[in-house]
């Protein structure tokens, strides 16, 4: 009976997103084909179709205008958690607003014969940024947006452009390093740790690094079980342990990959105290060109570590949650 519940649910959903335009604007399919029009029309995207009806960004994408629309495929959509578009309607209409700005951008940005280039940011309807990267590996040129992949590029509209991705992007909501980490409380030793040693403050600045942020269990599993013990540790010590888990510049999971030659399966990274890991890149077997992830391995670790999360975005830089400490 439950199943039936949430099927008949969906095609209300459904439903109600094919008719919304035509009841705003009865012409509009004769006249244009807009960018919510590319969405509706298109069975791979119900998802943010229905995210777009229920936050209302449906109506702006009807409207004149140049924008770029960052479109999750309905796959992307299950990968974040959302079982079917019922559960993206489920969620309050501002979280879903907030989301769907992020994927928004302010001008049109169309990728083929875009010249080849990491982190290069663009600016969304939320007011912060996403970056793409674009690269030539082998026989093909990759194209990702905060680490995500792109899948199918420069869909045209009359108000803008659609750029179907593999990722629901996470909205950029921390101006900085810091910020995010301090609004992280399964963070909080780590957070404390960087304070105590003297980095925290680094990260609040304009430079851009990478941070293997440790959580909070990893922290007890070295020996610091509170706050109250982070506060007597010698700051010495906790700048040799953590300064081996920051690397200089913004750098996404998928980022390793787009820097390593076509047949590379790992990549060397430098950290702050000159030390390096390893990033091993994961791929499916016998698919050129596909990433599935990351493991590291430091210097003095047995085996290569997975991160718990990976790609949290903030102003000036990037975290990747560590379980466990990279061993140096």
């Amino acid at each position: 009976m439950k199943s039936i519940n949430y099927l008949y649910a969906i095609l209300v959903i459904l439903s109600l997103v094919n008719c919304s335009k035509d009841a705003v604007n009865p012409t509009a399919a004769v006249e244009k084909n807009t960018l919510n029009d590319v969405v509706r029309d298109n069975f791979g995207l119900t998802y943010l179709a229905t995210a777009l009806y229920k936050s209302g960004l449906n109506n702006i994408l009807m409207q004149d205008g140049s924008y770029t629309l960052l479109a999750p495929s309905d796959d992307a959509y299950k990968a974040a958690g959302y079982q079917n578009p019922a559960a993206v309607y489920a969620e309050p209409a501002g979280k879903l607003a907030e989301q769907g700005n992020y994927h928004i951008l302010k001008a049109p940005v169309v990728f083929t014969g875009k010249a080849l280039k990491m982190n290069q940011e663009e600016e969304t309807l939320l007011g912060t940024k996403v970056y793409w990267s674009r690269v030539k590996r082998g026989k093909d040129t990759l194209t990702t947006i905060n680490g995500g992949r792109l899948l199918q590029a420069d869909t045209k509209a009359s108000n803008g452009v659609m750029q179907v991705l593999d990722r629901l992007l996470v909205p950029n909501v921390h101006g900085n390093l810091k910020q995010a980490l301090a609004a992280n409380v399964d963070l909080s030793l780590f957070y404390q740790a960087l304070k105590v040693s003297g980095l925290l403050e680094s990260l609040a600045g304009t430079a851009n690094y990478t941070v293997f942020a440790l959580n909070n269990t990893a922290i007890k599993q070295m020996g610091y079980p509170d706050l109250e013990a982070i506060e007597k540790a010698d700051p010495v010590e906790l700048k040799k342990l953590l300064s081996y888990h920051i690397a200089k510049e913004r750098k996404f999971a998928q980022d390793y990959f787009l820097l390593t030659p076509d047949g590379t399966t790992s990549y060397t990274e430098t950290m702050l105290n000159e030390k390096t890991v390893t990033i091993n890149l994961l791929g499916q077997y016998n698919v050129p060109n596909s990433f599935t992830g990351i493991t590291i391995k430091g210097i003095g670790n047995s085996w290569a570590l997975t991160p718990l999360r990976m790609d949290v975005l903030a102003g000036n830089g990037v975290i990747h949650v560590m379980g466990h400490t990279l061993q140096q």
